[in-house]
């Protein structure tokens, strides 16, 4: 549910701000020949339309923490939510920023709308909801901003445990030593099966039967010795069967838990408290300051 909710507030923004300036182009151009500035044009549209995206934002997430409270959902979160709230209505606010961007620089209302589902497709591949990301993936995904919203909204529910930790590349966690859930149940079975307890029984066994079938070979040589002999003495006495040692206990291993609502799959590599909102901020400023400059190089004269 983090990532829906940070995949749906960039949604809000975007698809509310993607025809913004394009729709009005015509009054714009008139407006901008006149007297229309581009920092209030610009800083209008981003009032009204945070307005609207923080209200559907406080809808979503006040909605989702009923179906919590209900036990209908495990959305956990410190101070009733409210920090992973504001995250919310900063991640919408970057999607605004993000569509009016496009709108700044695409040509029709029809080219906009359908902007938004591929700037969203990149969303969910690269966000982090397929694991923890490696490689030339963590790299496009840093320019991702349902990412940083998406491990902002992890690490502000500071009882939730990991389930892959610092061997898969990610975050180490609070929670099991930093090795994260998966790892750290291999680690605690590691140590309850004593696996040099295991190897002695084998060798000791094997030893046996060894020293069982030198008896065993000694033993025919001396019948065959003893028929030919007309047996005469005793005859030969057949070694006993080896007896083996008691086998090792049986040892309970842990299990992974079937429910695992109450962890998250991994944390970003790069991801902190300060740093998440801090880049979801800058994505802001360049965005902003993107459709501006984009605006400003197709004033007319």
């Amino acid at each position: 549910p983090y990532f829906v909710v940070a995949l749906v507030a960039v949604w809000f923004g975007t698809s509310i701000a993607a025809r913004e300036i394009i729709r009005e182009r015509a009054v714009y151009n008139r407006e901008r020949m006149v007297n229309l500035g581009l920092l209030p044009y610009v800083g209008s549209k981003l009032f009204v339309l945070s307005l609207i995206v923080g209200l559907q934002c406080i809808l979503l997430f006040g909605a989702l923490r009923l179906f919590h409270a209900a036990g209908m959902l495990h959305l956990p979160g410190d101070y009733f939510g409210l920090p992973q709230l504001l995250v919310i209505i900063l991640t919408g606010i970057v999607g605004i920023s993000l569509g009016l961007f496009v709108s700044a620089m695409v040509r029709t209302s029809e080219m906009a709308t359908s902007l938004v589902p591929l700037l969203l497709i990149p969303q969910i591949i690269f966000g982090g909801l397929v694991g923890v990301p490696k490689g030339a993936a963590k790299y496009v995904g840093a320019v991702m901003p349902a990412t940083w919203a998406f491990d902002e909204m992890k690490l502000l529910a500071s009882n939730l445990g990991v389930l892959r930790g610092t061997d898969e590349e990610a975050k180490p966690s609070k929670n099991e030593a930093g090795r994260g859930l998966y790892k750290d149940i291999e680690h605690k079975n590691d140590g309850l099966v004593d696996q040099k307890q295991v190897e002695d029984y084998r060798a000791n066994s094997e030893e046996k039967f060894e020293d069982f079938d030198k008896e065993m070979n000694d033993y025919q040589k001396r019948v065959e010795k003893w028929n030919m002999t007309g047996r005469q003495g005793a005859e030969p006495k057949k070694p006993a069967k080896p007896t083996l040692d008691p086998v090792p206990a049986k040892v309970e291993v842990v299990d992974i838990p079937d429910d695992l609502s109450g962890h998250v799959d991994f944390l970003h590599p790069w991801g902190n408290k300060w740093l998440n909102p801090a880049v979801l901020l800058l994505m802001f400023i360049g965005l902003t300051a993107g459709a501006i400059l984009t605006l400003r190089s197709q004033d007319i004269g």
